[in-house]
């Protein structure tokens, strides 16, 4: 007993000892440290000036060219603006020339369209039955093999023919069972997708 009681001042100095050692310090490596070294004050020569409006030029360490004057800078009656425009529109018709010569076209593409031709053989009996077919089977009679049957474009069916509404709910519903199997991940691909369509179509990206 006596013993435990001569021991416990000792083991409560080393506690306070150890507890004093893992404090954290801060040193020089700290990032404050390298944020103030970096705040550096800019030129005053770019600076604008308090007696009144001014514009600021640092041309780059190159030879002046009359091509790259900008007309902001030249008086309305400097020669330079007239040899500036003349070399513009020689550069622009020389490149527009050169590259509807020289330039290759791409490939035709491989996609079936009307043309400068279109092909009426379609008649109203032809569309009666196009409907018929499509009541009666969805499936079976989709877009693209009625299109493929009476040889017309599927454009041309989707407007004849719309689908029944009941073959449309079917669809919705099998496309919301694939849905719910989903995950987190694909929901939000899928979300992100239409979300980057939408401002496709509004000329965002």
């Amino acid at each position: 007993m006596e013993a435990r009681t001569l021991t416990r001042p000792l083991a409560g100095l080393l506690r306070q000892q150890i507890t004093k050692t893992l404090v954290p310090r801060r040193g020089h490596k700290t990032t404050t440290r390298t944020k103030k070294a970096l705040k550096i004050a800019p030129h005053p020569d770019f600076l604008p000036s308090a007696a009144g409006d001014t514009i600021l030029v640092n041309p780059p360490s190159a030879a002046p060219s009359v091509l790259h004057t900008p007309f902001k800078f030249l008086p309305s009656t400097d020669p330079r603006r007239r040899a500036n425009l003349s070399a513009l529109f020689k550069s622009a018709s020389a490149t527009a020339s050169k590259t509807t010569t020289e330039t290759k076209l791409p490939p035709a593409l491989n996609v079936p369209s009307r043309g400068s031709n279109p092909r009426y053989h379609l008649t109203k009996d032809d569309v009666a039955e196009i409907r018929r077919l499509r009541n009666e089977d969805p499936v079976t009679w989709s877009v693209t093999a009625l299109a493929r049957k009476f040889d017309c474009s599927e454009m041309f069916i989707t407007i004849c023919t719309p689908a029944p509404r009941e073959h449309k709910e079917r669809l919705a519903k099998k496309l919301d069972a694939v849905k719910e199997r989903w995950g987190a991940i694909r929901t939000k691909a899928r979300e992100d997708r239409a979300r980057r369509k939408e401002m496709l179509f509004r000329g965002e990206l």
